[in-house]
């Protein structure tokens, strides 16, 4: 079904069977005066554990666990599920990249220009609220395309809007045409067969090869796909329209006798003070500062394997808690499994055009797909004190969308007529409070670390290299304690021996002096009592150890948050005799009606989560293997997730026996 409206010689259309939709929109959400892009909060933990203590998860297994299925055909697996109490739901599969799963059979989507990778992941529950899945990975290969005796050529633009650099608002005057850079390109015939494909190079040129006098269009899928060298799978899709992928089409004509030349332009849609037309544009501007992203980390990691990745916009893409289907998305947020959100309400806020909320927002699926993030999420802003988990993904989504652009400037257009916004400088070293817990402090230190702009405590130029490096080292993957600030510069300065003196500056300059993974040593408690140590240590059949949580650091409106500073506390311990450990949590102090809970972790992935109905203690019996642990302790009304606790202060004796 296409789309009423022409731009020029093309059209942005929707096609069922090809996944292929129109539409447009986005801009970023904040939070206080921070002004940084925001991850939606978590959904609220499960409910108590109706058999406590248990942390085996079902085993979840396909046979087989791989297929080859050409395109539109079947394949059968059978997933199954065995659980040590039982499984309670489950297993449930999903799909990815157009496949489906029903009763034991995949039926592939229709192939195109390159092989299709389906990953569908089979999921299932038991009693205790323990989660197990396993993956079913499904190619369909590509389509085998004659060579033609005809070229097709041309060129593939869009209309980008620039930001004003005085309002932090869109430029509707000083469009531009500008490549739509790596995109796939097809040759279709008049019933929408696949003739020929292509890729658009650096400046956006292409070429498909057809036969002579066939009538031909020319299609532009907003999407990305490389699978040779360094590879990567990045698409636009429209979560209004079932997800069906963006794409924009030219005229139907003849090849003719000779090779022929075909432009397209990917129209904005601006009619002069509000959106007229269909805005075509916004798909290829969101993959605009991608490419860039995506270049750059291939050349200082030439074999980098990026795992799929979509992009969810449309015009209806508003900041509404609600169904993503309807485009209530809250924010432009990474909500994981690869999939970012963008927002594109008009006159409201936008962010197709906002390159540092695209790549901030790419930033942390980076950090999930190919390092490590142990943040929280939710809301925040540059004046939180937040837990350093999230001051960390916060900062370092803002740094990078400064490092990819090589432009210190994080702008976020919003408004009537986008004409409005904010900017942030990821260069200024100006944060309030500064501190190991606040995303600017962090911020500022990553930048600082990439440019070559040497200002104040900054004397050091490391660029991008060293610390896609770090990130992606498996002694900060596979660290034992959290991801923060703390952990990220002991591995920069394990890898930059020279430089520890500079880095120590940028650290002492935000008011950071703890030391290695753990911070030890911090002085900066951020005006927050029992907020250090970073760390506390227990040891198995030693002393209590003090933990506390409380909700001071929370916004008046809005008082009892899950991610600020002092909500929880960390202990870390060491297991030396693998066995059953008993580990509790005993009130000390504050109201008898409070909820201690903890969750167990190892190397970041949660063992054991104790979340047992409110009281004075919290204690589960548990087996634990040999090795180095990590607990998150909190109160459970301090989250903001409770739904009838009230928020206060509490202290807690913490212990593991054995």
């Amino acid at each position: 079904m296409a789309l009423k409206r022409l731009l020029t010689t093309t059209a942005l259309v929707l096609s069922t069977a090809l996944l292929v939709s129109c539409g447009g929109g986005g801009s970023s959400n904040s939070t206080g005066g921070g002004g940084s892009a925001v991850v939606p909060p978590p959904p609220p933990p499960p409910p108590p554990p109706t058999v406590f203590g248990d942390i085996i998860p079902p085993v979840v297994s396909f046979s087989p666990s791989t297929l080859t299925v050409a395109s539109g055909d079947t394949g059968s697996a059978s997933p199954s599920a065995t659980d040590n109490i039982g499984v309670t739901s489950g297993p449930t599969v999903t799909c990815t990249k157009g496949g489906s799963f029903s009763n034991g059979t995949f039926t592939a989507p229709q192939s195109r220009c390159f092989d299709v990778t389906s990953v569908c992941t089979a999921t299932a529950r038991d009693a205790a609220g323990n989660t197990g899945s396993a993956t079913l990975t499904v190619t369909t290969p590509k389509r085998s395309l004659p060579v033609g005796d005809r070229k097709i050529s041309g060129r593939l633009t869009f209309d980008l809007v620039p930001l004003n650099t005085s309002t932090n608002g869109l430029n509707y005057s000083a469009i531009s045409q500008e490549p739509a850079r790596g995109i796939t390109i097809e040759a279709l015939d008049a019933s929408n067969a696949l003739l020929s494909c292509g890729v658009t190079d650096a400046n956006g040129n292409y070429e498909v090869s057809v036969n002579s006098n066939t009538d031909v269009r020319i299609r532009a899928r907003a999407e990305m796909m490389q699978t040779t060298g360094p590879k990567w799978d990045v698409s636009v899709i429209d979560n209004t329209s079932s997800n069906a992928l963006y794409a924009l089409n030219g005229s139907l004509a003849s090849s003719g006798t000779v090779d022929s030349t075909r432009n397209l332009n990917a129209a904005s849609g601006w009619g002069g003070s509000s959106y007229t037309g269909t805005r075509a544009a916004a798909p290829f501007a969101i993959l605009n500062p991608i490419y860039d992203a995506l270049q750059q980390i291939s050349v200082i990691d030439p074999d980098v394997v990026f795992p799929p990745n979509e992009f969810g916009w449309s015009v209806n893409n508003r900041p509404a808690n609600g169904n993503v289907a309807n485009g209530e998305i809250s924010t432009s947020s990474y909500v994981g499994n690869g999939r970012v959100n963008i927002l594109g309400a008009a006159d409201n806020d936008t962010d197709e055009y906002d390159d540092h909320v695209v790549i901030h927002e790419w930033g942390h699926y980076f950090e999930d797909q190919l390092s490590r993030s142990d943040s929280l999420g939710g809301p925040h802003s540059g004046s939180d004190r937040l837990d350093p988990r999230v001051a960390l993904g916060e900062g370092f989504g803002n740094a990078l969308s400064g490092m990819i652009t090589d432009d210190p400037f994080y702008r976020d257009s919003s408004g009537s007529q986008q004409a409005n916004g904010f900017s942030i400088d990821v260069e200024s070293n100006s944060a309030s409070p500064e501190g190991w817990f606040n995303e600017f402090s962090v911020q500022s230190i990553l930048y600082d670390l990439y440019d070559s702009a040497d200002e104040g405590a900054d004397t050091i130029t490391l660029g991008l290299g060293p610390i896609y490096n770090v990130l992606t080292d498996p002694d900060y993957t596979g660290q034992s304690l959290f991801t923060t600030i703390f952990s990220f510069l002991d591995e920069v300065r394990s890898a930059e021996p020279g430089n520890v003196t500079a880095i120590n500056a940028l650290a002492a300059a935000q008011s950071i002096d703890g030391t290695g993974k753990d911070g030890a040593g911090e002085s900066n408690n951020g005006s927050t009592a029992n907020s250090l140590p970073v760390y506390k240590t227990a040891s198995v059949n030693g002393a209590a150890v003090q933990v506390c949580s409380a909700g001071t650091n929370s916004p008046a409106t809005n008082p009892v948050l899950f991610n600020k500073l002092r909500n929880r506390n960390y202990v870390r311990f060491t297991i030396t005799n693998a066995g059953t450990h008993t580990v509790s949590m005993t009130r000390t102090s504050g109201s008898t009606s409070r909820d201690p809970d903890f969750i167990i972790y190892r190397d970041g992935v949660p063992v054991l989560r104790a979340e047992s109905a409110p009281g004075e203690r919290e204690a589960v019996t548990v087996s634990l293997t040999a090795g180095d642990y990590v607990v998150d302790a909190y109160d459970f009304f301090n989250l903001g997730q409770g739904g009838s606790g009230t928020p206060g202060n509490a202290c807690y004796d913490f212990t593991i026996t054995q």
